[in-house]
Parts: C-alpha cells; sequence; structure tokens
C-alpha cells in the first residue's frame, strides 16, 4: 500500500495484542529461514549444489483502503449480500493489485500468504490448486464465477481477468447446493469502468516464459449508458523444466446496458486456453515404498518425450438486475459454461529410495459442461423492534461429464529413475478423440434467509436450502446405468453480537452434502460411485477493523463421512474424519512505510468412528501446524520504491491412512520489489517478484501416496503503463 493510500495510526491498545501475535508468527519462522539460509549456503559451496465476495484483512496492496476493508459488500450465495464483517463465515480475498504487485499466476501463488492454504499440484502440470483446512475444492462445485459454477477439475485460469479472487472457507451446502467441504473459490470478473481506461503489460518469468495483456473499459452512448471492458493475455515460452513449454491465451468481455435507472442489462464472455508440454503433470506415486526418497532437483524431465496437458475454457454469462423499491432488488443470471481437457502423460511408480520407477501412459480427453440460472430477491423490512435482512432464491443447475471413447492406457512403457532425466517417449494425442456422456447431475434449489437484528447488538441468521440431487450414470452404448436421487434440507444457523460497528463475535452451524466420491482403477469395486457425503461444520469467530490494523480469528470443527480404500482394496464410505483447529490471520502497519501481515492456522484433523481400525489416526494431507508471514516496506527515501518479503511454513502430513509415513515439513521464502514512476505523461509500474528465494528443494502433498517436487528458485519481471 502507497504512503498516500495509508491511513492515521491508531491509538488503539489492541494493536499491541496484535503485533505480538504477528511476531509470533514471524519468531516461528526464523529457525527454518536460519536453517534455509545454511543449505543454500552449503549447496552453493558444493559442487553440486543447486464481486461476490469480499476483500479481507490478508490483503497488503497497493490500491485504495476498500480493497483492505471489512466493510465492502459481499455475496454470500444464498445469505445475500452483506460486509464482510457481518458475515458469520471466515473468508479471504486477494485483489488483483495484489495479485499484480506479487506477479501471482496461479491460485495457490494468490493464497500463499493464507495460513490456512496447502498447495496441491503441480506448477506446469495439471496447474497448482490449494486445499483448505486440509480438504480439496471440489471440482465440480467449488469454483465459480461471478458466483455461479464453472467447470473445476485444473483451475488454471488467467487472473488478469478478475479484479480479485475470493475464497470461502469450509461448508457452503447453504450458500451453493452440494459440494467439498473444503470451500469455495470464487474469480470476480472486471466491470466496465466510469472512467476510459487503457493498460498494457509485458512480462517475463524464468526460464523464458514471456506475456502480453492488455486491459481497457470504459463507458459509451447516451448518458454513458453502454459500458465496457475488454482483457485479452497472452503468456509463451519454456519452463524451469528441461524441454518444459507453455502457452496460454485468452480474452474475456464484460458489457452492462443501463436500460433505466433501475434496471441493468449484462453480457460477460471469457476464453482461455492453455497448452503445457513436457512437465510434470501428476508427481510420483511412492504407494509401493511407503517412504519418502531424498528430494530430487525440480528442473529434471520426469515426462517422456511428447507428454502434454491441454485444457481451453468457455464461460458466457447474460443477467438482469432490478431495484425494484427502495431497499429491494432482484436479479436473474443465466450461464452456459464448457472446459474440454485431453493430455498424453505418465504416471511414475518409485519401486525404491534409489528412485527407480516405471511408467505408464494416459490417453484421454474429456469434457464438463455447466447449464445453470439463478434468480435473488433482497430486501430489508421490520416487523415491530425486529429488523430482518431477507433473500429468496431459486436455481437450476444441469453438469455433465463427457468421456473418452477411444481412449488408451498402457502399463508400462519403460523405467527411470527420478534423479535422472528421463529418456522415454509418450506418442498419440487425444485432441481428436469422440466423446459420449458418462454422467449427468441436476439440481433444483429453493433457499431462504432471514437475518432478525434485535437493537444495535444482536442478530440471528436463519436459512434453509431445499436441494433436489438427481445424478446418473451412463455407458458407451448410451444407456443409464445408475441413478441417485436425494431430496435434502440443508440449514444453516448463526448468533451476531457487535460490540461496537468495527467488531463482530459469531457463532454459525451449517450442514452440506457432496457428491460421493467413485473408486478408483485399482480397487476391487473399481467405478462403484457413492452415495453423498454429509458434512456439519461449527465455527465461532470474531473480526474486527481499526484504521491501521485488522484481524479475523476462528475456531472450527467439521465432521465428514469418510472415503477410504480399506485394507480388502475396496473404496468405502466409513466413519468420520473430523477436522477442528483455529485459524488466524491479521494485517497492522507499522508506521507509514512499513506493513505486516501474517496467520496461523493450528489443525486436528483424525479418524473417528471408524470400524477399520484407523480410529485416532491422522487424515492424510493434513499439517498440523501452518504459519504464513509478509513484510512490506516502502522506501522513504525513494517513495515510488516498496520491498517486501515473505515466508510460508508447511508442517509434515501424513501419506497414506495408516499413518506408517509423512510428507517432511517446508518452508518457502519469497521477496520483491515495485516502482512505480510517471513516464512520458504516463502511469508506470515496474514489479519484480523472487519465488523460492533460497532455492529450497521439497516435496509437497499431491494425493494419498503421491508426492511432487517444489518449483525452484523462480524470477519474474513485469512492466506495466496506463495510457
Amino acid at each position: 500500500m502507497t504512503a498516500s493510500h495509508r491511513r492515521p495510526l491508531s491509538t488503539s491498545p489492541r494493536p499491541l495484542a496484535l503485533a505480538c501475535y504477528l511476531g509470533f508468527t514471524s519468531a516461528m519462522l526464523i529457525p527454518a529461514l536460519y536453517g534455509t539460509a545454511v543449505q543454500a549456503q552449503s549447496a552453493a559451496a558444493s559442487p553440486g549444489g543447486d464481486q461476490s465476495m469480499m476483500p479481507t484483512v490478508t490483503v497488503v496492496g497497493d490500491g485504495v483502503d476498500l480493497e483492505r476493508s471489512l466493510n465492502v459488500p459481499a455475496a454470500s450465495g444464498a445469505l445475500g449480500t452483506r460486509s464482510v464483517l457481518d458475515t458469520p463465515f471466515s473468508i479471504t480475498s486477494v485483489s488483483q493489485s495484489e495479485i499484480e504487485e506479487r506477479l501471482a499466476t496461479n491460485i495457490e501463488q494468490v493464497f500463499r500468504y493464507d495460513a490456512s492454504t496447502t498447495m496441491t499440484g503441480v506448477e506446469y502440470g495439471q496447474s497448482p490448486s490449494i486445499s483448505v483446512r486440509g480438504l480439496g475444492i471440489d471440482g465440480t462445485n467449488g469454483l465459480k464465477v461471478d458466483g455461479l459454477a464453472i467447470a473445476g477439475w485444473s483451475n488454471d485460469l488467467p487472473l488478469e481477468f478478475f479484479e480479485r479472487v475470493d475464497l470461502l472457507k469450509g461448508l457452503s451446502g447453504f450458500m451453493y447446493g452440494f459440494g467439498s467441504p473444503g470451500g469455495i473459490l470464487n474469480y470476480v470478473v472486471k466491470r466496465p469502468t466510469d472512467e476510459t481506461q487503457f493498460n498494457a503489460s509485458l512480462g517475463y518469468k524464468s526460464d523464458s516464459l514471456f506475456s502480453q495483456s492488455i486491459d481497457m473499459g470504459g463507458r459509451a452512448g447516451r448518458d454513458d449508458r453502454f459500458g465496457y471492458r475488454v482483457n485479452l493475455f497472452r503468456e509463451e515460452g519454456d519452463t524451469y523444466i528441461d524441454d518444459g513449454s507453455l502457452r496460454r491465451e485468452g480474452a474475456s468481455l464484460a458489457l452492462d446496458a443501463r436500460l433505466t435507472n433501475d434496471v441493468t442489462l449484462t453480457f460477460d464472455a471469457l476464453y482461455a486456453n492453455r497448452k503445457s508440454r513436457n512437465n510434470s503433470f501428476w508427481g510420483y506415486d511412492i504407494g509401493d515404498i511407503q517412504a519418502i526418497p531424498g528430494t530430487v532437483n525440480p528442473r529434471i524431465a520426469s515426462q517422456p518425450e511428447g507428454a502434454y496437458f491441454d485444457t481451453k475454457d468457455r464461460v458466457v454469462t447474460t443477467g438482469l438486475q432490478w431495484r425494484m423499491a427502495p431497499g429491494w432488488k432482484t436479479s436473474v443470471t443465466y450461464r452456459n459454461a464448457r472446459k474440454d481437457l485431453d493430455y498424453n502423460n505418465s504416471t511414475l511408480y518409485v519401486s525404491n529410495l534409489a528412485g527407480d520407477y516405471t511408467a505408464d501412459q494416459s490417453l484421454y480427453r474429456f469434457a464438463q459442461e455447466y447449464k445453470q440460472w439463478q434468480a435473488l430477491v433482497e430486501g430489508e423490512a421490520r416487523t415491530g423492534p425486529i429488523g430482518h435482512k431477507l433473500t429468496f432464491g431459486a436455481s437450476r443447475q444441469s453438469f455433465g461429464t463427457l468421456s473418452d471413447r477411444e481412449s488408451t492406457y498402457t502399463a508400462n512403457i519403460g523405467s527411470g529413475n527420478i534423479y535422472r532425466g528421463t529418456t522415454l517417449t509418450a506418442y498419440g494425442d487425444a485432441g481428436g478423440h469422440s466423446l459420449y456422456k458418462t454422467s449427468a447431475i441436476v439440481q433444483d434449489a429453493l433457499f431462504a434467509s432471514d437475518t432478525l437484528s434485535f437493537g444495535e447488538h444482536w442478530s440471528v441468521i436463519g436459512g434453509i436450502r431445499y436441494n433436489r440431487f438427481d445424478q446418473s450414470a451412463y455407458n458407451l452404448a448410451g444407456a443409464r446405468t445408475t441413478r441417485y436421487e436425494r431430496n435434502p434440507l440443508t440449514p444453516t444457523v448463526a448468533l451476531i453480537y457487535k460490540p461496537t460497528q468495527n467488531d463482530t463475535l459469531y457463532a454459525s452451524y451449517v450442514e452440506a452434502l457432496e457428491r460421493g466420491g467413485t473408486a478408483g482403477v485399482n480397487t476391487i469395486n473399481f467405478g462403484e460411485v457413492m452415495s453423498p457425503v454429509k458434512s456439519k461444520q461449527y465455527e465461532a469467530g470474531y473480526k474486527y477493523e481499526a484504521p491501521t490494523w485488522a484481524t479475523t480469528a476462528a475456531l472450527f470443527r467439521m465432521d465428514r463421512t469418510a472415503e477410504y480404500t480399506n485394507d480388502a482394496n475396496r473404496f468405502v464410505q466409513d466413519g468420520i474424519t473430523r477436522y477442528q483447529g483455529v485459524d488466524l490471520n491479521g494485517t497492522y502497519d507499522i508506521n507509514r512505510d512499513l506493513s505486516l501481515s501474517g496467520g496461523v492456522m493450528y489443525l486436528n484433523s483424525t479418524y473417528v468412528e471408524s470400524s477399520a481400525g484407523l480410529e485416532g489416526k491422522r487424515t492424510t494431507g493434513t499439517p498440523h501446524l501452518q504459519a504464513a508471514t509478509r513484510l512490506s516496506y516502502q522506501l522513504p527515501v525513494m517513495p515510488a520504491v516498496s520491498v517486501s518479503l515473505g515466508a510460508k511454513y508447511v508442517g509434515g502430513s501424513q501419506m497414506n491412512t495408516a499413518n506408517t509415513y509423512s510428507v517432511p515439513s517446508y518452508t518457502v521464502f519469497d521477496a520483491g520489489a515495485q516502482y512505480r514512476a510517471r513516464i512520458l505523461d504516463r502511469d508506470v509500474t515496474l514489479t519484480a517478484q523472487i519465488q523460492n528465494l533460497a532455492n529450497r528443494r521439497y516435496w509437497t502433498y499431491n494425493g494419498s501416496n503421491y508426492i511432487a517436487p517444489g518449483a525452484p528458485r523462480t524470477v519474474s519481471l513485469n512492466a506495466r503503463m496506463a495510457f
């Protein structure tokens, strides 16, 4: 945040407590920093060394104050639009200005400084995603654009198209229907601007990825009735992996027409195409050795020559918004979205600690399609002394999966070693394969919520969603093979107490259902579809915002039906997994030039009520402790220059349900600098970012018995000019 946007220092004593807490977060990372520095020094000395949700407290950007305020409006699905301060759930948002400042290019980098998130996936392969409080993001219903679903398998949309990215943590069943309890990722599209603007940027990322983008918007017509926003993006070049390359390109368009003072028509379209070649896609399967081999050089080519992973996204949305009376508004929105994906790549099955492996080959194509509409009515009313904030809605969502008729699988195409570059070749291209419908899910929903206010301090939220869930599976001939129907009611209730207008205490309860898992290819019940999984979440939290500091804290507990492969090699639902812990995040402007942000999450995640001997064991991929901190400093002698230093610590986690081995903890450090100037009467911003500053080698959890190498030191540069 630039000095011109900073607010006067608060005289409240509460920043002292926050500073102590953030200081504790930083102190936790000092031993890891020292160890990493020693490791890097030793390696160098050796010959082989190498608009729907909300901005929140994790934002340390350079934009206006509203970007970090807890009082901006925030949409929460069936709860309607309310400020994040008054929302009884944990929410994190990262604005476009912070994304640009940190040169983030994927979701893991966007939420790196939220302590509750953990990286999963590989950067240039399937695309890195995140787990939230130990749970993944639902690939069917966990990703949204402006509150409506998009296909979530490989969430790799260009971030240049969005005003911000929001993360609603935990259960979302009442707000959005069926979905994983990991949370909701919501991309907020850039909207037309009142003032004409044109921005262009050029970027570089090691080893030789070059990018270009254009962002332009404004209004036209009589009384500026028509608005437009256009974004174009392209990135192409070599990745840090030997012989690896990447090409990304896309365009987004947002239009609106103010038909009257109270009625607005909108139309949005988004297209993105991504082609990844010879990069690491899945990581390594180490289930046979049940142990963690030594770390590898992440630059070594692990995929056979000819491997690729391609995705294509198309999203079209139209809507009508009407302010029908003072305090009342309604909207109707329709969306059609599709993702096509095809790949030719290998899973590497490591057979010993020396790193020897055998490789298979999968040649496959599939697609996901959404057709959905939603109608919402929001308004306020009073009954005597009680105020009401009401939300009513109805929606229909049709989701279909198309699978490959001509897919091929080869169990063994050769062998190699993870410490040496591969010599294997993967032949073939699935892009022209024909598809057939394998599954269809239709969700019809009716929902309503009421926030009852009792004076200035107390309020109660009550809501209920009726969901008709109809899931069918089909064979190659087009005949339906299975059908599952449920008509659940998912409630939510919350109690909110506001001592002042600047802080909120809350306690909430919510239930959710998600689509049951499917038995994998290596299980004896391969293809069997499980019943929907039920979850319950309890959360109590505190949110506070002052002129120079803000904090959120939450205690949470979530119980979820357990799914796993048992000792008989059968995929089953049995018992409960319990995720409980504390999640803290905060920011503090130490002075006009220095800002500190940070967070800590402690998580205890275990199996309970299990009949398979798992009771008391930790779930896979769930570290006990995670912490993040970031220091941002604007140079007093050069106000146009700001620098930053950040760190993310992820504790060790179990690799299998039996808890026989675990992936070690790791800490990653980042550094950045930004220079703003007026050149040739234009605003110019030059940005540099170094990720994994110490070039540390580490493993990340990528699924039960799967590990992937973390990215090496990566340098990113960007030049942006406003015309």
